[in-house]
């Protein structure tokens, strides 16, 4: 009984030692948090944001409402501390304007921040409207990014979230990202980015693993969405239309996905892979490119071992499926192609390239004619 009496009291007395080492320890982890502050701007204490975002600590919420006369915020707004929020509230979004600013550089600066969330501004006038540099884990969300040099942009930044913005009338990209990886490129409209012949919607350089999705990608200067040396993307049920020059245009790169976009209007191409392997192209529809300077639907040019499997590729200007002669080693498997082409010299689906595979294709005009089912 004794010995039994002993054990119950270590037990419980173990029981309690960690019982209060884990509450302990909860304190100490969520303790950055537990004073988390609001802090209102504009107010006598915070007249303009980057006074409270000079005060804001990890957790901070900083509220930001439209000044009641309707000027808006001339200042540049540098991010300083980690896992803040801040969030533009009232029924009109605050502005921020880089048009009056002796520094017009950047709308507002994440560099080398992690776990922040912007949200509900209109950033505009300045030669960055929102910047990631280095770490990640931010969410942009809900803003407006127009008129500015650059509209989103990430260097070295990862696995942040890109969300639900409207990116407008920017003098060169709508969202750029350069070696930033495992991003999310979600819901947005980018819009009328680029002028003098530059300019794409959402430009990818060195990026990998990252997904771009349900955004609407329309009416910018170059191309809609661009990759250059990029890896393991995903571009998936995008709407992507009237560019002026390919919808979706993909350079150097390998290994992305293209699935389930419609891909429509585009001056040139809809979809052109060019120097890019072992992709899918997948359940695209690619209708009525080439309006202006004729275009093809899907154009391969010295790409190797992609799939093209199910898409639609319909009254595009030239060929609906072009596979040019340095194109090799290519599926193309259960495609729709009609009304592409003149039947002479474009065709629905024209394979130039030696060593590529065709089947169970539907279309009315091919080269060589077999391709046609």
């Amino acid at each position: 009984m004794k010995t039994s009496k002993g054990k119950f009291s270590i037990t419980a007395l173990l029981l309690t030692f960690f019982g209060v080492l884990f509450i302990g320890i909860a304190i100490v982890a969520g303790g950055l948090f537990f004073n988390a502050k609001t802090l209102m701007v504009p107010t006598v204490e915070f007249p303009e944001i980057q006074d409270a975002v000079d005060a804001a600590v990890k957790g901070d919420i900083i509220l930001v409402k439209a000044k009641e006369d309707g000027t808006p915020y001339l200042e540049n707004v540098k991010i300083m501390t980690d896992n803040i929020k801040l969030i533009g509230i009232g029924k009109e979004k605050p502005v921020l304007d880089g048009d009056f600013v002796v520094n017009t550089g950047l709308g507002i600066d994440l560099t080398d921040r992690s776990g922040v969330l912007v949200k509900h501004f209109i950033v505009r006038n300045f030669e960055g409207g929102i910047f990631l540099d280095g770490l990640g884990s931010n969410m942009i969300k809900g803003n407006n990014v127009n008129e500015n040099s650059g509209g989103i942009v990430l260097r070295d930044s990862a696995s942040n979230m890109i969300k639900g913005n409207t990116v407008k009338d920017n003098e060169v990209a709508g969202i750029d990202l350069s070696e930033s990886n495992s991003n999310m490129i979600k819901g947005n409209t980018v819009k009328d980015n680029g002028e003098d012949g530059f300019g794409s919607g959402i430009e990818l350089d060195a990026s990998n693993n990252n997904t771009i999705k349900r955004n609407n990608v329309i009416g910018n200067e170059e191309d809609g969405i661009f990759f250059s040396n990029s890896a393991s993307n995903m571009i998936k049920g995008n709407t992507v239309k009237d560019n002026g020059e390919d919808g979706i245009d993909i350079e150097d790169s390998s290994r992305n996905v293209i699935k389930s976009n419609t891909i429509i209007g585009n001056v040139f191409d809809g979809i052109e892979i060019e120097n890019s392997n072992r992709s899918i192209i997948k359940n695209n529809s690619v209708n009525e490119n080439g309006t202006d300077a004729g275009g093809s639907g899907i154009a391969l040019t010295a790409s190797t071992n992609n799939m093209i499997k199910g898409n639609t590729a319909n009254d595009n200007a030239n060929d609906g499926i072009l596979l040019d002669v340095n194109s090799k080693f290519n599926d193309v498997f259960f495609n729709r192609a009609f009304g592409n082409g003149d039947g002479m010299a474009t065709f629905d689906i024209e394979g130039l390239g030696t060593d590529n595979n065709f089947k169970g294709n539907k279309c009315g005009m091919s080269s060589p004619p077999e391709i046609c089912n």
